[in-house]
Order: C-alpha cells, then structure tokens, then sequence
C-alpha cells in the first residue's frame, strides 16, 4: 500500500506561490487546484472541515474554537485539555478516526495546538507557551516551522506512518504581524518551501502527497469595534469574535433584522448574514449575525479596541473575510492521479479515504479527487 503526506500551508493565499519555487515546480509535475476556502476563513474552522470532511453545522467548529451561548463560555482551541481530547469540541469523527480503525497507521505534527490533527497513532505537540512574549518571539517566527519540519522527518524515519500529517504554522503569524508579502512573511514563505523540498526528497519514493492552505491574508490599516457600535445604536451583545469574519451573538436574538440594519451601516463591514442565511454554518454554536469586513478592515474587541475604530498598529495582516485574497488557496496533489477538472477543500477528506480504500461517509459532501 502506498503512503500519503498532506501538508497544510497556514495562511498561504495563493498568491504566494509566485514566492514558491519548489511548490510551484511540484505543482506542474501534478495536480494543482485554485479553490475557495470557507467562510469565515478561519484556521479551526477549516482544518476541522478538511479533516471531517462535513459543514461546519456537523462538527461544530464555526470559528476558532465556539461560543456555547447556553454556558456562556468561549470553547477555545488551542487548550492542552482539549489537544488531547479533540470531540470535547469537534462532534463529528475526523479521518483519523475512521482509517485507525482499518489499521492505517497515523502520525502528526502541528505548528499550533491544532486538535483535527490529534486522535492519531503519534503526535508530537508544539511547546505551550504560558507567556505571551515567549510566544511571539519563538511561536510564529520561521523558527517554528524548522521544528516542524524536524519532527516530521523524525516522525517519518522512526514510525514510517501509513498517513503524515504535517502543519506549518509562519507564514500565518508572520502575516498577522508583519502583513502579507512583507519581509518577515516572504522568509516564512521562503522557509516552508524550503521545507516542502525537504520532505519531499525524504518521502517522494514511498509517499503521495496533498499540500493545501486554509486561507489567505490581505492587509490591514483600520480596526473597528462591532460591539461598542451596535450598542451605541442600542443593541447589546453577549459577544462578538474577531477577525475579518466574525459571529455576532445578541442578547436578545429578537433583536436581530435591527442588527442586520444597523451592521449594514456600520464602518468596515462588507456583508452581513442572518444564521439561516448559510445553510452550512447554521448551526446552534453560530452566532445571530455572520459579518464580513471589507477590505483592509478587521473587527476587533481587545482591550486595545476602545471606541468605534482605529488605526490596526499591532496587526497588520488578518483573514476571516469574503475577500478574494483570503478566500483564494491552492490544493497541490503529487503522485496521484486527479480525475477532476474543479475541487473544493470538501474533496480532501473523501480522497483520503478513497486512498485508503475506504468509502466516504454519507455526511461527506465532497467527492475523491482520484
């Protein structure tokens, strides 16, 4: 039986690979797809979508990590208790969980806590940081993915897994902090192609790969405060997420056409959904109001977000949005044989399993690419 590397690339918009020598040559050799990401275009959101292969209204991850309105309580993602303890959060079984059970021989590293990548054979976890300042400077930086990139050839030469899972984390954080295409974000890029090579020389005559990227990143200059604006209008709000995609959680939910109005008006703000209004994010966990900025633009509630809105000084990159730069990725396949002309990130998870010899599950709304 053949093996499967899949690579995810966080933060890497597509229009990254013009940075990317390597992963572009890999791309001619094979397969390569330009796919929309889901919105919002969240890190948790769509590596929980890729690895369970169904909408965000089955698994319950509709941002980055969710808010249980019934509790009151931010279920948050990256928490030691729930990297090891995955469907505390996800409610519906990943991949893994699936091909473990036929006997498929699974391992994992992850830049981020990442818990769609735990339930595996082997895991080897990112360092969890207690201080804020220690994560900056040794969390995102292109540092980090040189330790991915060990732990994955370590992974490789000691348990030689049947499916690799790989997570590089830079190119995300060092857009966060420096804006895309910036000097410190092209080194990240610069690393994790470097990176892809590396790999791919170790495994190419054992292993098949999917590379992807969960969303891009635009710039941004100006942050608002959804919050303090809606309750300037007079509406309160239980809470509001951040990001450039964001849920909007009212106090009282029969308040929610005024909302939709008034959020209409306010600045920075590109579209406004009603829950129902996307089906596949209607789930209890989602926000009354789904908002997306517009470009430049980021919904902030920080303790640094005081007011209406203000200059984004200390993030100069976010994604989250419906803009093009965010939602536009690559999906790369080498050493398979794609049958398909068009993929969705909804393809990634019944391809795995159709490499495996297993048959999708019904929930499953993508189809093998192979």
């Amino acid at each position: 039986m053949k093996k499967l590397a899949l690579i995810s690339l966080d933060g890497n918009g597509i229009y990254n690979l013009k940075y990317m020598p390597f992963l572009s040559e890999l791309a001619e050799k094979g397969d390569i797809f330009t796919v929309d990401s889901i919105f919002p275009t969240l890190t948790d959101l769509v590596h929980t979508t890729v690895m369970t292969g169904v909408e965000p209204r089955h698994h319950w991850v509709v941002e980055n990590g969710y808010y249980d309105r019934l509790s009151g309580v931010r279920v948050k993602f990256y928490e030691y208790d729930v990297a090891f303890n995955p469907h505390k959060v996800i409610k519906a079984p990943l991949i893994q969980d699936i091909l473990r059970q036929r006997g498929v021989r699974i391992a994992s590293v992850s830049g981020y806590t990442m818990p769609p990548f735990s339930n595996v054979d082997v895991r080897i976890f990112p360092p969890f940081f207690s201080s804020d300042e220690l994560y900056r400077r040794h969390g995102r930086d292109w540092k980090k993915d040189v330790w991915v990139l060990n732990s994955a050839l370590y992974l490789y030469e000691e348990c030689k897994p049947d499916l690799l899972l790989v997570h590089f984390a830079s190119i995300d954080g060092m857009q966060h902090d420096h804006g895309p295409e910036s000097r410190e974000a092209l080194k990240a890029v610069e690393t994790v192609d470097s990176a892809i090579r590396a790999l791919w020389e170790r495994l190419k005559d054992e292993y098949a790969f999917i590379i992807f990227a969960d969303h891009g990143q635009e710039e941004v200059h100006t942050w608002v405060n959804l919050r303090e604006y809606l309750r300037n209008k007079g509406i309160e709000t239980l809470r509001v997420s951040s990001g450039g995609g964001v849920h909007v959680y009212l106090k009282d939910p029969r308040e929610r056409e005024d909302a939709y109005e008034v959020l209409r008006r306010a600045p920075g703000v590109k579209a406004v959904f009603l829950r129902e209004d996307l089906p596949y994010l209607n789930a209890p966990v989602s926000g009354d109001l789904i908002v997306s900025a517009k470009e430049g633009f980021w919904f902030c509630h920080h303790r640094e977000c005081k007011g209406i809105k203000g200059k984004s000084y200390w993030v100069r990159g976010m994604h989250g949005s419906l803009n093009e730069r965010v939602v536009k990725v690559p999906l790369v396949l080498w050493n398979l044989e794609a049958k398909k002309e068009e993929a969705t990130l909804y393809d990634i998870a019944p391809t795995i399993l159709k490499f495996f010899g297993v048959e999708k599950r019904v929930e499953m709304i993508g189809k093998s690419l192979i």
